[in-house]
């Protein structure tokens, strides 16, 4: 298969001597234009018609940013074989356009870019999400500052917008056509079986394009009139859905792989012939480089290697086109914070919202402020305590032997502890000190739990709890030597607490290993049997940063991992314990996970009579505690303004890994402050002392009181009376 007629001339044309593609033996000639950060449009737009003016000459742009360019400044010509303006429409990102043309289902994708969003989408998307710019640059990211930092990059670098996609898990496939003013010439199915580490295809298997698939991109092409090479991205499923990815308007990177194959599209575009009816593909393709010594005569002193061994990404584009990008010389592509797409491939999270107590009611049950009381001060807000108590309950009412911990370490306010307490909450505690804490505040010893990896430490002549969980085998070991060395233990349940398969921790007993299941279950029959109890499992990771979807199934295969030692013990667990923050946004998902966990586990792990203890830790006490405080000094005009305020990071810790809600003082009443552009700064001199960004701190005078909500978990725990003159202590 030729890859280039004879007769025809192939001009290479670009815009940076730093591409390698002008090396390929395959140009007769290159065209090298001014790089995209320093090119004038207009000369530009006249050298590109000249380009094209002589007769039987054809352009064909390989650039996304290229393309529009030429849609937008260009217009419809006949020898420019690329996608017109209302092409381009239908690609923009998510392309809900072209997925209803091929009958093919999207990712859930958002373009809300605020710190809560970002979080939350992150959270509920289960295999993690994708940041993607609005033309280039996709990076893969699992956690918020992931998120927001690679969406600065993508303004900075490229000047436009950027949103969340949920990352689809399947095989990543490419379809390459061509069409010639509306008429669709051929197509091709590639499924990539080798990637490079920047997820490129680098070998792939080539296919006829399905007749389904043919009939709708032909009729899609006629729509739109579809002129040029185009690339339709997408993820087959491992249930063997077909899940849209993303539209380019050009050939894909792999086009020159097809025509090896035997399907040179390309060639197609310029001869106007459609696909032959008798031809047979090659089965697939693997890329080849060769290095070319060009430096020298480039001028380039050195290759570009970043510091980290790998291409520095300000050479990924050597023409420019970040540059080009930041000139906003290309219309808008991407509306604004666009409605969330639901993926027709998984069904919608069912979550009731209609019995959650408000999240935002602290500015309705907060005090007044007052000139005598100093500041920065801490209020308990005991009813929204008492109502998220009240709403978990309620959703576990028909179940029976279900019991609700307090997490002593996520909240330690005699105030709460006393609440908690009172509404009949078991307590959970990593020490025994805690422990001591949590009876010295009416919970009632016999119903507590113990957790943490060296809980017996300072020894102790004697310690009374209702269960403990070993988060080792050397734990268990080591409690076994403590009762021959005198100690006096008594508790009802001897549990371990397992790890999750999924989610590297430092803490957990895997089972993985025979000899260590053997060593943990002669251990705990010892101690049962010394202690006359029964035996307990505890799973324990953080719902808040995995999100209920993955919480969920890691809860499932770390519960079913002990079924062998289930097996080893002779009888079920007597309690189950579901441990980890949950967020307070998720309180809908708890009972869904936590039914999906007990239809899971293998029968051998759960009796009738199971106690099953439910530790949702910062769920309930987030909202039951905020920080008022003063404004010292204001810095600026308008919303982007900057505000001092006599509060840190000392009395509210947990700003720098998320966003508290903001209200004003003001007309007798607390009133959140808006969005904007403005930041509350703290007091220390610090350069993370920043409490909260992304606040319309254009109305804020000093001496105005501002409350911060959300300061009811870690925040409380964690605080400290930072630049007060004392080593420890809390706010009043």
């Amino acid at each position: 298969m030729k890859l280039a007629d004879a007769d025809v001339r192939v001009v290479g044309l670009d815009y940076s001597a730093a591409s390698s593609g002008l090396h390929d033996p395959t140009l007769d000639e290159v065209v090298l234009l001014p790089g995209w950060d320093e090119i004038h449009l207009e000369t530009w737009t006249e050298q590109v018609a000249e380009l094209v003016a002589a007769p039987d000459t054809f352009l064909i742009p390989a650039l996304d940013l290229e393309v529009r360019l030429l849609a937008q400044y260009l217009g419809v010509q006949e020898r420019v074989l690329a996608p017109n303006k209302r092409a381009l429409d239908t690609v923009t990102k998510p392309p809900k356009a072209v997925a209803q043309a091929l009958g093919l289902s999207l990712p859930d994708s958002s373009a809300d870019t605020d710190r809560d969003a970002v979080e939350r989408f992150i959270r509920h998307s289960p295999h993690g999400a994708w940041v993607k710019g609005q033309h280039y640059e996709a990076f893969r990211v699992r956690g918020v500052e992931e998120a927001l930092a690679a969406g600065r990059f993508v303004e900075r670098e490229w000047g436009g917008d950027w949103h969340l996609e949920a990352h689809v898990p399947g095989q990543e496939c490419g379809i390459a056509f061509v069409a010639r003013s509306g008429v669709l010439l051929d197509a091709v199915l590639m499924t990539k079986a080798i990637l490079t580490p920047e997820g490129k295809t680098w070998s792939g298997e080539i296919a006829e394009l399905p007749e389904r698939l043919w009939e709708k991109l032909r009729a899609y092409t006629a729509e739109v009139g579809w002129n040029g090479g185009g690339e339709i991205e997408t993820i087959r499923t491992w249930e063997g859905d077909m899940v849209l990815m993303e539209v380019n308007p050009r050939f894909p990177a792999w086009i020159h792989g097809a025509s090896t194959c035997g399907a040179n599209l390309p060639a197609a575009l310029v001869t106007e012939r459609g696909r032959p009816g008798d031809r047979r593909l090659a089965p697939g393709f693997t890329r080849v480089v060769e290095e070319i010594a060009v430096a020298s005569e480039l001028g380039i002193s050195s290759f570009p290697w970043g510091p980290s061994g790998g291409i520095d990404p300000a050479t990924k584009h050597p023409s420019g086109m970040r540059g080009l990008g930041r000139r906003n010389l290309l219309e808008p592509t991407v509306a604004r914070r666009p409605a969330p797409v639901t993926p027709a491939h998984r069904a919608p999270d069912p979550r009731p919202r209609e019995d959650v107590p408000s999240l935002t009611r602290y500015e309705t049950v907060l005090e007044a402020p007052s000139e005598e009381r100093a500041t920065p001060s801490r209020q308990i807000l005991t009813p929204l305590f008492d109502e998220r108590v009240a709403a978990l309950r309620a959703r576990f009412a028909d179940l029976p032997h279900t019991v609700l911990a307090h997490s002593i370490k996520t909240c330690p306010h005699p105030e709460l502890l006393s609440r908690a307490a009172e509404h009949g909450l078991a307590a959970e505690a990593i020490t025994l000190d805690e422990l001591d804490v949590a009876v010295g505040h009416g919970f009632d010893p016999g119903r507590t739990l113990l957790n943490g990896p060296a809980k017996w430490w300072p020894a102790r002549a004697e310690v009374r709890c209702g269960a403990f969980f070993a988060d080792s085998v050397e734990e268990l070991a080591h409690l076994v030597r403590s009762l021959d060395a005198g100690l006096r233990l008594t508790a009802d349940v001897v549990g371990v607490r397992v790890s999750a398969p999924g989610v590297p921790s430092r803490f957990g007993i895997s089972f993985d290993n025979s000899a260590d299941l053997a060593r943990t279950a002669a251990l705990v029959g010892e101690l049962r049997g010394r202690l006359d109890a029964r035996w307990g499992v505890h799973f324990h990771q953080a719902e808040s940063v995995l999100g209920p979807h993955r919480w969920r199934h890691e809860a499932a295969a770390a519960l079913a991992s002990a079924g062998p030692l289930a097996d080893r013990l002779g009888d079920p667990p007597a309690v189950v314990d579901l441990g980890g923050g949950w967020h307070v946004d998720d309180l809908p998902a708890v009972r869904l996970s936590v039914d999906h966990v007990l239809k899971t586990v293998p029968d051998r792990l759960r009796a009738p009579d199971t106690v099953l203890v439910l530790e949702p830790g910062k769920l309930l006490t987030q909202p039951a505690a905020a920080v008022v405080t003063r404004v010292l000094l204001a810095r600026g005009r308008g919303p982007g303004r900057e505000v001092v305020v006599d509060a840190a990071l000392g009395d509210i810790p947990e700003a720098r890994y998320r966003a508290h809600p903001v209200a004003r003082f003001t007309g007798g009443e607390w009133r959140p402050v808006a969005r904007g552009t403005g930041r509350v700064l703290g007091r220390s001199c610090m350069e993370n002392d920043i409490l909260a960004e992304q606040v319309d701190a254009g109305s804020l005078a000093e001496g105005d009181f501002l409350a911060f909500g959300m300061c009811g978990a870690y925040d409380l725990s964690m605080a400290y009376p930072f630049g007060r003159g004392r080593a420890a202590g809390s706010l009043s």
